[in-house]
């Protein structure tokens, strides 16, 4: 018998992809699904799944044998959500899929979620909360920052950090001993060639950058 129960934290695309590979990365004897955690009641309708939404996540109350995985892509909302639960004790569990490349001596932090083929060099950190999607690389002595997400294929390459809530698109490149602010998002097929400051939005090769408009 299960000894924990696992919630999806968001059942969109990202929570169905998670899912989808619960089995894999989460040892059946130990973890057993129980549902999804939603804003949106009726977000899996359509879907052809026979899983629910149990609940909202800034409403669920977590049991004891809970055991949670962020499935949220929008940056906004990533925070905000996990810190609701945290302050009505839930825990969050490490998901990394076993084909992902991860060097014994990288430091994995709780809540972090680690798509097949993602590649995680030796001496790296990755801090609470932060997602690495499909190919996505970290080098070796790089540091990430909480909640940040790395697109599919996104690089960061050693000495670099990424502070926190950062967003890397698709295909996107920091250089090695590169800084990239707090709370900013480099676009899809850009380099990060320069240290960014924060809050900034960065596109193309030449890393052009601008402020981020506030969302109100």
């Amino acid at each position: 018998m299960a000894v924990y129960q696992v919630i999806i934290v968001g059942a969109g695309g990202f929570g169905r992809e998670v899912r989808n590979w619960i089995s894999d990365c989460l040892n059946p004897q130990d973890f057993a699904f129980k549902g999804f955690v939603d804003q949106k009641e009726d977000a899996l309708s359509g879907f052809g799944l026979s899983e629910h939404v149990i609940g909202h996540p800034e409403q669920y109350q977590p049991s004891p044998d809970d055991r949670f995985v962020l499935a949220i892509g929008d940056m906004v909302s990533r925070r905000r959500t996990v810190e609701s639960l945290v302050a009505r004790g839930a825990k969050f569990v490490n998901f990394i899929h076993p084909t992902a490349l991860v060097a014994r001596s990288a430091q994995i932090h709780e809540g972090a979620v680690i798509y097949p083929y993602a590649v995680i060099s030796n001496n790296a950190t990755l801090r609470e909360y932060t997602h690495m999607s499909l190919y996505a690389s970290v080098g070796h002595d790089t540091q990430i920052g909480r909640y940040c997400l790395l697109a599919p294929y996104a690089t960061v390459n050693g000495f670099s950090v990424v502070e926190d809530e950062v967003y890397l698109s698709t295909h996107s490149t920091v250089v090695p001993e590169r800084r990239v602010g707090r709370n900013s998002t480099v676009s899809a097929n850009s380099a990060v060639l320069q240290d960014v400051p924060a809050n900034s939005f960065v596109f193309g090769v030449t890393c052009k950058q601008t402020r981020k408009l506030k969302v109100i």
